[in-house]
């Protein structure tokens, strides 16, 4: 996991450099673009490992409050005893705190990719006097865990690093004991919590759900005390013997078509709209929403500008409680003055605009490849994303549009 802290430009280069990679050399989506919905890129991109040499950025003093771990492990309910995995391990941050908890009966297994992180998780559990864990060299594509002997699985913030996740996720299922959970721990994308990453370091509700519900898992809770990380809490599907009522994963278009959920969509602003959404079912709902959502003016309003959702967004309905729900979103139109709570809006599917669905796909996967240069990251505002979508939809000049990205945010964003 890296921070994202490029070379320090000007505005107008950070403008010019980002609409580039965004929207091509002339700055418009480009048919080929459009027409093809299912591209990987559309999803995530996979990340990069960590190096070993980046240990001590795991050991960092402001990891505590950053992540909380301690809490992290209150929510899991670790017993004396428990057979544990901590998965991505890294310099055992996680792996040594857990074993404290399991005990001397319990054991921890430590899996890493790279052995010369194994030899510094090792140096810091003896320095530490901890005992009983177990260093397990594993494949990108196999976590080498014995099978059917686990009771937890922790991944902090690594399985984004999983460009093999299907072939890891069928060795986690097949090491979980009957009972057995996973922690998956994740910076978020939805509210921008995860911003100061480079943007394959964060991953929404969907992106993850999208890959662990088809492997054969089921989402027991979504804990969303951390500061800036989901925490996803999953089982085998199927296994009765961990309590709790399921939780029922649905697209918010779905939801409503289906009379699961009431949802009004307002303005708020020149960047978000609120759905205003309850929960009719008796179900606990987790109700997601994709990037480039539409949300368009209602009764015609032809002086409010058209929204466009710039990130995945997710909501917990567990109850029948109403709820304001905040999306990012972008407007379409410079010249219309933004909604506000008191303007209605209608959503659509992201596919009723193609072009701009491809563009905001592609803008939160944020990893671009420019010729044969090394990947392109490029900072995550939202003043450089209204930019790129007012190119988009009518070829804007940079005179025109530069003053959506402000010097401040630039500056910020560029040191």
């Amino acid at each position: 996991m890296g921070i994202h802290a490029p070379t320090r430009l000007s505005a107008k280069q950070v403008l010019v450099l980002a609409l580039a990679a965004l929207c091509g050399p002339l700055g418009v989506v480009s048919p080929t673009q459009a027409q093809e919905p299912d591209r990987a890129e559309r999803h995530r991109v996979p990340a990069d490992f960590m190096s070993f040499q980046g240990a001590p950025w795991l050991e960092r003093e402001e990891r505590v409050d950053e992540e909380q771990p301690e809490a992290v492990l209150d929510a899991m309910a670790l017993e004396a005893g428990d057979v544990v995995a901590d998965i991505g391990c890294g310099s055992g941050y996680y792996a040594r705190r857990m074993a404290v908890r399991v005990g001397g009966e319990g054991r921890v297994y430590c899996v890493d990719i790279q052995p010369e992180m194994l030899e510094i998780m090792a140096g810091h559990a003896e320095g530490d006097g901890i005992t009983g864990i177990v260093p397990v060299l594993s494949e990108a594509d196999d976590p080498k865990l014995p099978e059917g002997e686990i009771d937890w699985i922790i991944l902090a913030d690594v399985y984004h690093e999983m460009s093999e996740y299907e072939a890891m996720l069928a060795g986690m299922h097949r090491s979980l004991a009957p009972g057995g959970q996973v922690a998956l721990l994740e910076y978020r994308v939805e509210d921008g919590t995860g911003d100061h990453l480079k943007a394959d370091h964060a991953m929404s509700v969907r992106q993850v759900l999208a890959e662990w519900l088809p492997a054969g898992f089921a989402l027991v809770d979504l804990l969303e005390f951390l500061p800036g990380q989901h925490l996803f809490i999953l089982k085998a599907a199927g296994d009765a013997t961990v309590p709790g009522d399921p939780i029922i994963n649905i697209d918010l278009l779905d939801a409503v078509e289906g009379g699961l959920v009431e949802a009004e969509a307002v303005g708020d602003g020149d960047t978000g709209v609120t759905v205003r959404i309850r929960n009719l079912s008796d179900d606990r709902l987790l109700v997601t929403m994709p990037a480039g959502m539409s949300f368009h003016a209602a009764d015609g309003g032809r002086d409010t500008r058209d929204m466009v959702s710039r990130r995945d967004a997710a909501i917990r309905l567990f109850d029948g409680e109403a709820r304001d729900w905040a999306v990012r979103s972008v407007g379409r139109q410079r010249t219309r003055r933004a909604p506000g709570s008191g303007d209605r809006l209608t959503m659509a599917a992201p596919s009723s605009l193609p072009a701009l669905d491809a563009l905001m796909h592609r803008m939160q996967a944020g990893t671009y490849n420019v010729a044969d240069s090394p990947a392109l990251y490029v900072p995550r505002l939202h003043g450089l994303e209204q930019a790129a979508v007012w190119i988009a939809e009518e070829d804007a000049r940079y005179d025109d549009i530069a003053s959506a990205v402000t010097t401040r945010e630039c500056r910020r964003n560029t040191r």
